[in-house]
């Protein structure tokens, strides 16, 4: 996502959070240019939990940030970094995509990037799919699930050549394969099939700022969409009041695929 708020330590905001498996009250957390491990068990009102960290991101600068990030299929946590924005804006080529795995050996993947963002990979496990979203492209890679591996980047989407509005953001991808993907400044999700580079559906919504979207529900057939409000005016709030909301999209006829939680073997 473009913008997370919420805050867990004045390192910076939280940019992503992820369980960690087969721990009901640990969570690994992208958050400022630190992946923490935080100990909450979900429900209690805290503001100072326990904080590991576990690693540091972009030790060479102090003007990034995390941003998003996912597990992939074995358990690696992934996440990417961006620069902070000044005065609305962000200064390009100054991120990173990190992969850490379950000894806690971080590995910068793909560098530079300017604004790290959706990650989601194919239902068979040989395909990495990734958005930096200023080149307002979808990329793959093959990967290798057991290694981790990513090469040969293509791009499968182009959104400006699509003539859509906005920056593609957060991303997901369903069971048939099909990639889900927010437009921040867009008001809209898409649906995308990777192979054929077609724009199956337009989803449009009443908030213009898209960040991420996800599969939940019992069956995982619910799409929830998440929304922001940053850099808007009053009069744009006022025209957009649903603008921050979450919202859940129910008969799309797909399901999604289970998430992976963090695989932590220390």
């Amino acid at each position: 996502m473009l913008y997370r708020p919420n805050h867990i330590s004045e390192d910076g905001p939280v940019g992503v959070a992820v369980p960690v498996e087969g721990k009901k009250d640990q969570l690994v957390v992208g958050c400022g240019r630190e992946i923490l491990l935080v100990t909450w068990d979900g429900e209690s009102n805290v503001t100072d939990p326990p904080i590991k960290k576990l690693a540091s991101l972009d030790t060479d600068r102090t003007d990034t940030r995390v941003n998003d990030g996912k597990c992939d299929p074995a358990g690696r946590f992934w996440c990417g970094t961006m620069a902070i924005e000044v005065n609305c804006h962000i200064e390009p080529n100054r991120g990173a995509l990190y992969l850490l795995d379950k000894e806690l050996v971080l590995k910068t993947v793909h560098s530079p990037v300017s604004i790290s963002n959706g990650l989601t990979w194919s239902p068979q496990r040989d395909v990495m799919y990734y958005i930096d979203s200023t080149e307002y492209q979808i990329w793959a890679f093959d990967y290798s699930n057991s290694t981790g591996s990513i090469s040969k980047k293509r791009i499968v989407f182009d959104v400006k050549k699509n003539n859509l509005k906005g920056l593609p953001d957060g991303m997901t991808i369903d069971a048939d394969g099909n990639l889900w993907i927010a437009l921040f400044d867009g008001a809209a999700v898409i649906q995308v099939n990777p192979e054929s580079g077609k724009l199956l559906r337009t989803i449009k919504l009443p908030a213009e700022k898209i960040t991420s979207v996800a599969f939940g529900g019992p069956q995982l057939d619910v799409l929830y969409v998440t929304s922001a409000h940053v850099n808007m005016t009053a009069e744009q709030k006022e025209a957009k009041p649903e603008s921050g909301s979450l919202f859940s999209i129910k008969g799309l006829g797909v399901r999604g695929l289970p998430p992976t939680d963090y695989k932590l073997s220390c």
